[in-house]
């Protein structure tokens, strides 16, 4: 096992790297995702205007949110993401190189937590400015997150300890027959607006958050490797 000295230099190291990933992801959400957002946020006026409830004070105070969003949950995703990296390098057996291992974690974390949840639930633009309607898809997400995170982490501690050969694919195909499953347990969610949105600028604003989320696991995983390669003196020993 790691001395307890090396380990809280790999997790600091970690909770470092997931602020940088942080800070890039922000910088991905301004330059792609915010465009987007403006012209969705500005086709959601003309909708209020000529229905007669346009608010300027709620529009103003919800775009801020989004925008608040945006930047202080790209931060908070980044620190929780490097503790995530660095908490399963340090408690899981892998007998890879640090880079690679970062690699293999981030990735995995980006399919679990992002893909799969994704897959089932969208993002919708009508989530952004309805706060009922996103009360209602952020609990579906975070419960589907959840199912799809936990019973990853279940299925490779178990997999782990049975001496079973190919514990990867059995792995793998544990995860997805659970994950099947709760996709068809889980109720749909059905976004009244998007279907009747420009659909070029709502798949283009979709495939710039995914752009940025995918870009954010794998700056992670990256700075996470180089850091700990080059910020730890001692030559790291994987249990």
């Amino acid at each position: 096992m790691k001395e307890p000295s090396q380990a809280g230099k790999v997790f600091a190291l970690s909770i470092l790297a997931g602020l940088i990933a942080g800070g890039i992801l922000v910088g991905i959400n301004v330059a792609l995702v915010r465009p987007y957002t403006m012209a969705l946020a500005d086709i959601e006026l003309e909708n209020l205007l000529a229905e007669g409830e346009f608010d300027e004070l709620e529009y103003e105070a919800q775009l801020q949110s989004i925008y608040f969003l945006q930047l202080y949950g790209s931060i908070i995703m980044g620190i929780a993401g490097g503790a995530l990296v660095g908490g399963v390098f340090l408690a899981g057996k892998i007998t890879l190189s640090p880079l690679k291992a970062t690699l293999l974690i981030a990735g995995i974390a980006w399919f679990v937590l992002y893909v799969i949840p994704t897959v089932k639930y969208p993002p919708s633009v009508e989530v952004m400015f309805d706060p009922e309607t996103a009360s209602t898809y952020q609990t579906l997400l975070a419960g589907y997150t959840i199912v799809s995170g936990l019973s990853a982490m279940g299925i490779a501690y178990g997999v782990l300890k049975a001496k079973m050969k190919q514990k990867a694919y059995a792995a793998a195909a544990l995860y997805l027959a659970v994950v099947a499953g709760a996709f068809f347990a889980f109720p749909d969610f059905q976004s009244e607006d998007d279907p009747f949105l420009p659909q070029s600028i709502l798949n283009a604003w979709r495939s710039s958050v995914s752009l940025s989320i995918t870009g954010f696991w794998f700056s992670l995983g990256v700075i996470c490797g180089l850091l700990w390669s080059f910020g730890i003196k001692n030559q790291m020993k994987i249990f």
